[in-house]
């Protein structure tokens, strides 16, 4: 179908140190590169990976590996490891209005992604740890303290395996009970997990501990437009499901990627939709292979010239969280 017609304890020998994805709607939020204080700001979502000594605002680190793996070798792993998701019953809560609403909808749609991608993790060997959401209010995490509410909608930490969402975010970003909007939101951020608990996260990490600003930039799109094709892949998994209609279901939130406003860090609307559509009808884990792709498919800032990069007002339903 055409869509259009990062919990562990400390970190140690087997586990990096946490990585933490500040996820932001980059349609209306200022967007950041800034690895020389130790950030990688993705636009929509912004990654934050702290490879490096200096100044920061977060509070999460990666080491860099003793000898550093090339930054695609797990993608290439994921990537020719020939397993692909499940298919998916998912049947979630009812998506009202409300905190509580939206926390019994995306726990069981966390364990419909649980399911969806436990044949990859088998196949690859990864832990299938499942991950978990908090929309609470709280600004401490495990990675370290929330962005403000001006300069992200949330994070994924790896360190304790969390998607933070702060409920008056999110609903202010997206609109109450925007279906499309919080699936699309989630399945990217649970895009991310995989990321983490695959080695591409620390991988990438590894990359960016001597990278120049290019590269970076580079680094943090192919991660984002990943994760976006991972969210495709889960989507194409659940599309037979009751997770809305064909308004408000899978097809609808692979639509939403068009809302995703991409600079530098994100690739351009255009790649958003492009590779959330790859996952969605090429349904192989393979196709989300954006460490192997060129460098026309992962873009940049130019790549999406009527985007602004500066901040504005509150969103409005149906405009896309990213991750």
């Amino acid at each position: 179908m055409d869509p259009d017609d990062e919990r562990a304890g400390p970190s140690g020998p087997d586990r990096p140190a946490p990585v933490r994805a500040d996820h932001r709607r980059v349609r209306w939020l200022p967007v950041a590169i800034a690895m020389a204080a130790a950030l990688v700001m993705l636009g929509a979502v912004v990654v934050v990976s702290d490879v490096v000594a200096g100044d920061t605002d977060s509070g999460s680190a990666i080491t860099p590996a003793a000898d550093p793996a090339a930054p695609d070798s797990a993608a290439t792993a994921l990537r020719d490891s020939g397993a692909d998701l499940d298919t998916v019953d998912c049947r979630p809560a009812e998506l009202g209005p409300g905190r509580e609403s939206a926390r019994a909808y995306y726990e069981d749609v966390l364990a419909c992604l649980d399911r969806a991608w436990r044949p990859v993790l088998d196949e690859t060997g990864a832990s299938a740890e499942p991950a978990s959401v908090d929309l609470s209010e709280t600004t401490s995490t495990a990675c370290g303290p929330l962005p403000p509410a001006d300069r992200a909608l949330g994070l994924y930490c790896d360190s304790d395996r969390t998607i933070h969402l702060p409920y008056s975010r999110l609903s202010t970003a997206a609109g109450e009970a925007n279906e499309p909007a919080y699936l699309a939101t989630l399945a990217h951020e649970y895009g991310h997990h995989i990321q983490a608990l695959t080695g591409v996260f620390a991988e990438a990490g590894n990359a960016l501990s001597d990278a120049s600003t290019s590269r970076e930039s580079e680094v943090g799109r192919r991660l984002e437009l990943q994760a976006t094709c991972f969210a495709g892949l889960f989507l194409d998994a659940a599309r037979d499901t009751s997770l809305g209609d064909a308004e408000q279901g899978p097809a609808a939130a692979v639509r939403d990627f068009a809302n995703w406003s991409g600079v530098e860090s994100h690739g351009g609307t255009r790649l958003q939709q492009r590779w959330a559509s790859t996952g969605f009808t090429e349904a192989s884990v393979a196709a989300c292979d954006t460490w192997g792709a060129p460098a026309s498919e992962i873009g940049g800032a130019s790549d999406d010239p009527s985007t602004p990069q500066e901040s504005g007002a509150a969103g409005e339903a149906g405009a896309e969280p990213s991750p």
